[in-house]
């Protein structure tokens, strides 16, 4: 009975609730596409009265006698009776031919195969008309009933997408539009007044009905008699198959049945009477559901007939999924009761037998527990309940009370009148024995009571007497080891200092090979030797609890990176191989101890190179982003040493512990790791071994840092470079590309062992691991990344240790500053024979951009911004569209995204001056394809729009347009004013000038958004004229009003620009 109310009444109630809800949906989904297709018939009917009615208004103009014109016809026999003649005419290869019917040789219009009528005219009017029309072209007719000749478009058996005309057809239509306007009379009634298409039907067109509307086309010569041009009926043929998509593309039938009558004309599609429906909507028969529908005029009605059995057949998922429904849920029923018995029933059931045993086994347990535990009543303090060793240490039995005592009062106090767990560290027994009490209130037999638990602390008092005598000569013997360790290391450093300050004026002065040797050992011996007893200081500072982290801030890159280098000789005295990769995650600047950071470092580096003999050393540095503005800064020391095994693993980090020290040859203090575990301790981490014997260590250390604020960072501009990197180690070319393409450049990895194509252009950086390595031999820009062995080649050098080194190198290079042998003469491009639709709003770069891309063959229309470029492009079509994101009125991104919303599949290239990475993921986010960084040039934009032209489509392009022209500097020879070319000096002067009296305005309003905007497109002009201080001051100053607002310093920095952009006006 539970499981028929509660399982599966309410089952059949929801079942039976959806079945009638999708019912209804299919019902109404039955109605939406019947009106659909009601609404299509009537549409195409209007458009039909309304073909006949503008070729009725063509024969009302003065000039109608002008729409006859002569064709050549042919004739074709088969005709019954014989003396009916049909022709079938085409005025031309891409028109639409036409069909003639002559019932009267006397009547015919046809002379030696030419025709002289309105058959090209009808023509043409067909094609300009339905061309312009959604709907499926439909046959027009011109039947004079009383001349007995006919016109038809399309001609008979002609292929117009459609079923063809046949001459049934044709001659049913003519006959029934002769039959209709009363006989042959040549005269028929007065054609002035204006009247209404009439639409009849024929027996012979069950499907089709035939809409004719009196005209007064002239059918044969241009002077015929007016009268010649009475009893003249335009007339058209709706089939109902031609605008039946559903039927024509899918094949299934919408409907079983339907008839179409108009308001005064009856049925005129259908067949049989239509079924009785007095008003519109679904009416239920016997035989199936009927839909009424009128249009909003009232002219048309149809109805729609769907049998009961193809309503089942086209929607049986419904009783069919009910019925599963039913049954999956009585399965599903039945398998949770199966549950429920299981996982609840079973379980209590369990459960109950488990309290019993349980307390049982407590009861057993407080009788042999070696603590004495009693139950005080918190109402009056009497025992409620004992365990045998309560009632020998305290002398009490259940519903007695403690015997009078200052201790059994105090606890009594204590224990009854506090509400939460307590302890008395000394209570004295009846026996006399002192016990530690622990007491804690609970309820037991339906009352509230105290816990209490008293424990012998004889042999723990006098445990702890001996344990405080000892520490307390521990803590001497340690201080005085501390003591003298300090001692000693300060009395070493000492004379230490002096050496290696005598070390270093030595190595200053002129010494022979072999000197040199000496001096670098002794140099290297003495760090040693400094390292060791500045680690002393640290165990003795550890030991005295002295040692703290001091927090500052600094560049985790730098400091990784120079830790790495500092022991690059060293590692290349024993021929390793040692560098560092750098995540490009790593942020700018964090706040920490970055000295006792570099202290891990090194000694992680320092052991690494001191335990492997050949091979390599690497240094990895990872970072991972934390909420709250933290970063996860991850180290990791890699070597192919001789391993540590499980066993030392163990004790690695003890002080003064060496792994089996009588086996090797290479000793050390033992202190370094000990004291890297402390500092990874004090920073909240530790460190991590990985080892397996003869395949090397892997050690890392995981620290959480602060972010901070840095200096304001310069990164390289490495923007549109292309690099090829070449190592030794494919890890650390990896690297490098990272970093160079976190600052815009394209970097690919070149094998060690080979070179870049001939073909590919950009700057090959060779790194350089080992002394005895050689530079490659590339033709093109060469930077050689080496230690202090590859200073004095010939070649521009960098540190290949200093990711951001080998970056400013790349930047140096190409920008010219640095000397390099100089191609031969100035670049050639191939042209593009694009059509560029360009969006920018700052004339001068109009002008550049404009310039750029004529040069590389290209035709260039500029609009101002994004409203104007939408506009041209309606105009015109264009191959691509480059547009600048920030402009007046409609920005880049909306350009571009509104262009994707029509539907334009052209590349769309944004330009920007803003280098960071969220521009680019702004402009895909618009729909643009790939962005540009001002300035832009010559050979980043044609790499850029290269893929996108179709050089054989368009070989007849601008052939001159091969030959890029040489970048114009930024200043003159002297440095004392800005060179602007002479082409682009006014309009700099022009648009700078009122750009800065914008500027100026906006500041005294305090208008932040038009400062940003202002300055914005400021930038970009500057970059056009390659002014990159001024272009970068107002950047940051830009950034620094979107972030900051109009905070002291950045008025002040506004202030500044202003006056320095004055400074620079005045001197051009």
């Amino acid at each position: 009975m539970n499981t028929a109310l509660f399982g599966i009444l309410p089952l059949v109630m929801v079942l039976a609730g959806a079945l009638y809800w999708g019912g209804q949906r299919i019902l109404q989904q039955e109605e939406d596409k019947f009106r659909i297709d009601f609404s299509i018939l009537v549409g195409y009917v209007n458009a039909q009265e309304r073909m006949l009615h503008a070729l009725r208004t063509q024969t009302q103009r003065p000039d109608s006698r002008n729409l006859v014109s002569s064709t050549s016809v042919s004739e074709a026999a088969g005709f019954d009776p014989p003396t009916w003649r049909f022709f079938e005419g085409q005025h031309g290869l891409a028109s639409m031919p036409f069909s003639l019917l002559c019932q009267r040789e006397d009547a015919c219009p046809v002379s030696h195969g030419v025709f002289s009528g309105i058959g090209p005219y009808l023509s043409d009017f067909y094609s300009s008309h339905w061309a312009a029309s959604y709907f499926p072209a439909a046959p027009v007719f011109v039947v004079s009933p009383g001349r007995q000749v006919s016109l038809s478009v399309p001609a008979v058996a002609t292929d117009s997408g459609y079923e063809p005309l046949t001459r049934k057809t044709f001659m049913t239509v003519v006959e029934a539009i002769t039959e209709q306007a009363g006989g042959t009379d040549p005269v028929g009634p007065t054609m002035a007044e204006p009247g209404q298409v009439e639409w009849i039907r024929d027996s012979q067109l069950p499907d089709a009905m035939i809409g004719m509307l009196p005209t007064s086309l002239p059918l044969g010569l241009k002077n015929e008699p007016p009268e010649l041009r009475r009893n003249v009926y335009a007339a058209t043929l709706l089939t109902r198959s031609r605008i039946s998509i559903s039927e024509r593309i899918l094949h299934v039938p919408l409907y079983d049945q339907f008839w179409l009558a108009r308001k005064g004309s009856g049925v005129l599609l259908g067949r049989n009477p239509p079924p009785q429906a007095d008003t519109p909507g679904f009416h239920y028969n016997a035989d199936g559901l009927v839909l009424k529908i009128v249009d909003t005029s009232g002219n048309w009605t149809g109805y729609y007939k769907l049998k009961y059995s193809s309503l089942f057949q086209d929607n049986m998922w419904l009783p069919v999924g009910v019925l599963l429904l039913l049954i999956a849920g009585l399965g599903m029923s039945a398998a949770y009761l199966r549950w429920y018995n299981r996982r609840v029933i079973q379980p209590a059931e369990a459960a109950h037998r488990d309290i019993v045993e349980s307390e049982e086994f407590n009861r057993t347990v407080l009788g042999t527990a070696p603590v004495a535990l009693c139950v005080l009543s918190r109402p009056d303090g009497k025992v409620v309940f004992s365990n045998a060793l309560a009632s020998q240490w305290l002398g009490i039995e259940p519903g007695e009370e403690l015997h009078n005592s200052p201790d059994a009062n105090q606890l009594l106090r204590r224990a009854l009148g506090s509400g939460s767990p307590g302890t008395i560290e000394t209570f004295l027994a009846y026996d006399g024995r002192p016990l530690f009490v622990t007491f804690a209130p609970t309820r037991y037999k339906k009352q509230d009571v105290v816990l209490c638990a008293f424990a012998d602390i004889s042999a723990r008092a006098e445990m702890e007497r001996t344990l405080a005598l000892a520490k307390e000569q521990a803590d001497k013997a340690s201080e005085a080891k501390s003591t003298f360790l300090a001692t000693m290391s300060h009395e070493i450093r000492t004379p230490l200092y002096g050496v290696l300050g005598t070390l270093e004026v030595l190595a200053m002065t002129p010494l022979s090979d072999e000197q040199k040797r000496h001096v670098d050992r002794i140099q290297t011996s003495s760090v040693i030797l400094q390292q060791l007893i500045s680690d002393i200081l640290d165990i003795t500072k550890i030991e005295s609890g002295q040692l703290a982290l001091e927090i500052d801030t600094f560049d985790p890159c730098e400091l990784f990176q120079g830790t790495v280098a500092s022991y690059a000789g060293m590692a290349e005295q024993k021929g390793l191989i040692i560098y560092s990769c750098v995540d490009t995650a790593v942020p700018e600047c964090v706040k920490g101890d970055g000295g006792r950071i570099r202290q891990i470092l090194s000694n992680l580096l320092s052991n690494a190179i001191k335990f492997t003999d050949s091979g390599h050393v690497i240094a990895r540095l990872r970072a991972e982003h934390l909420p709250g503005g933290k970063a996860r800064l991850g180290l990791q020391v890699v070597d192919s040493g001789v391993g540590i095994g499980p066993a030392e693993q163990v004790r690695l980090f003890e002080p003064f512990y060496q792994i089996d020290s009588g086996s090797h040859t290479i000793r050390g203090a033992g202190i370094g790791l000990s004291i890297c575990a402390k500092l990874a301790e004090l920073m909240g981490s530790s460190i991590h071994v990985t080892s397996e014997p003869g395949l090397g260590s892997s050690f890392s250390v995981d620290i959480e840092l602060e972010k901070a604020e840095g200096p304001p960072a310069n990164p390289p501009r490495l923007q549109g470079q292309h690099v090829h990197v070449r190592s030794p180690r494919k890890e650390l070319s990896e690297n490098i590309c990272q970093w160079l393409a976190h600052w815009g450049a394209d970097a690919t990895v070149v094998p060690a062992d080979g070179y870049p194509d001939s073909g590919l252009d950009g700057v090959l950086v060779d790194v350089l691991l080992t002394s005895h390595a050689k530079p490659a031999e590339w033709a093109g820009p060469l930077i050689v990344a080496g230690g202090d062995d590859a200073l004095g080649r010939s070649r521009p050098q960098v540190d290949r240790h200093s990711m951001l080194a080998i970056g400013q190198a790349i930047e140096r290079l190409m920008s010219g500053a640095t000397e390099i042998p100089q191609d031969a003469g100035p670049a050639t491009y191939t042209p593009l024979n694009l059509r560029v639709l360009v969006a920018e709003d700052n004339p001068i770069n109009q002008v550049t951009i404009r310039d750029q891309l004529e040069q590389l063959g290209c035709r260039v229309v500029i609009a101002p911004d994004g409203a104007e470029g939408l506009a041209m492009w309606s105009i015109e079509p264009f191959d691509l569209v480059l547009t600048d994101v920030n402009m007046p009125r409609m920005n880049g991104y909306d350009f571009a995204s509104t262009l994707r919303a029509r539907g334009v599949t052209v590349p769309i290239i944004g330009v920007t001056a803003n280098a960071m990475k969220e521009e680019e993921t702004r402009c895909m986010a618009a729909g643009m394809n790939s962005w540009l960084v001002k300035p832009i040039d010559l050979r980043s934009l044609w790499r850029r729009l290269r893929p996108h032209a179709d050089a054989q489509g368009r070989a007849a392009g601008a052939a001159d347009a091969s030959r890029a022209p040489a970048a114009a500097p930024a200043e003159a020879p002297g440095g004392k004013a800005p060179y602007i070319p002479a082409k682009y000096r006014d309009i700099f002067l022009e648009t700078m000038t009122q750009d800065l009296e914008k500027l100026e305005k906006s500041a005294r309003d305090a208008n932040e958004r038009d400062m940003r905007a202002v300055l914005h497109r400021m930038r970009g002009g500057l970059a056009a004229v390659e002014l990159s201080d001024l272009q970068n001051q107002s950047e940051r100053v830009e950034n620094q009003l979107r972030n900051d607002g109009l905070s002291a310093a950045a008025r002040q920095n506004v202030a500044a620009l202003i006056a320095e952009m004055k400074a620079m006006l005045a001197a051009i």
